[in-house]
């Protein structure tokens, strides 16, 4: 897929790796960036499809972290 990022759209910071910022409430904002509607509805769904995952394998005692 090309992006398409907005021209004024600004540098989005990164402190916690990149899953943190863009979907656990860090400092992506994709809705800041990208220009084109459709693309942000995609990046939506999939990051809503990936978090579902994450939270039915916690839920299922099938996720360890370390």
């Amino acid at each position: 897929m090309e992006w398409k990022f907005k021209k004024d759209a600004q540098m989005q910071g990164s402190s916690d790796g990149f899953w943190y910022d863009l979907i656990d409430g860090g400092y992506i904002k994709p809705e800041e960036v990208l220009e084109d509607v459709e693309q942000l509805k995609k990046l939506n769904d999939a990051i809503g499809i990936v978090s579902s995952f994450e939270e039915a394998l916690h839920k299922a005692e099938l996720l360890e972290e370390f």
